[in-house]
């Protein structure tokens, strides 16, 4: 696809996810293949580094594209990343505009002296109505919405939010954008921007 090495850092989510796939039956089709995306058209090293850990307030809630601080943990993680890419010859840091990820792009461009971009279409997914919802309150809505929601991943929307197909047509732009003219980049984001972005590219 053109990037010639990924590499992915980052530090534990909360696990909120939608309930496990059910099985499926002997001669179903299952999910049809898809090509991968084309990719940028320069070769490029990219490193996709999630935010530390949040504000133990927010923690256990889905707080999605909520503006939410980083608890001190989650700030000597971002020095520790920033200083962990320090010598890493990075061109261009590309961040989400909340305040989590941004810090850590600021950290990264100060560190490592490569250019710092903000863009908002690497905010993280927008959960609808399920945002703020405690951890069994928004583990319980997954339950409820399963069927309907593995009847066509791509475009649910059962929360109100954004669908899959939605954030991955936005991170997607994002991330080829970044990558043009640069051979070092990292994009400092969230955990469903960096799996969009993998998604999409493989």
């Amino acid at each position: 696809m053109g990037v010639s090495r990924a590499a992915l850092l980052g530090f534990p989510p909360m696990h909120l996810h939608p309930p496990a796939r059910p099985e499926v039956r002997p001669g179903s089709p299952g999910d049809p293949p898809r090509e991968p995306a084309p990719g940028p058209k320069n070769r490029v090293r990219v490193w996709l580094v999630r935010h530390g850990e949040v504000d133990e307030a927010f923690a256990e809630h889905a707080y999605g594209s909520r503006d939410v601080p980083l608890s001190p943990r989650g700030e000597e993680q971002t020095l520790a990343a920033a200083e962990a890419l320090a010598a890493a010859e990075i061109q261009r840091i590309v961040t989400s505009p909340l305040q989590r990820a941004q810090s850590l792009g600021e950290a990264i461009a100060t560190r490592s002296g490569g250019e710092l971009r903000i863009d908002p279409r690497l905010g993280e997914v927008d959960r609808g109505e399920w945002q703020g919802l405690g951890r069994s309150e928004y583990l319980a809505r997954w339950e409820e919405q399963a069927e309907e929601y593995w009847n066509d991943p791509a475009h649910w929307r059962g929360h109100g939010g954004e669908s899959e197909a939605d954030l991955c047509t936005r991170t997607w732009a994002a991330f080829e954008e970044a990558t043009s003219g640069v051979s070092r980049l990292v994009i400092a984001a969230h955990r469903n921007v960096v799996r969009s972005i993998l998604a999409c590219a493989l």
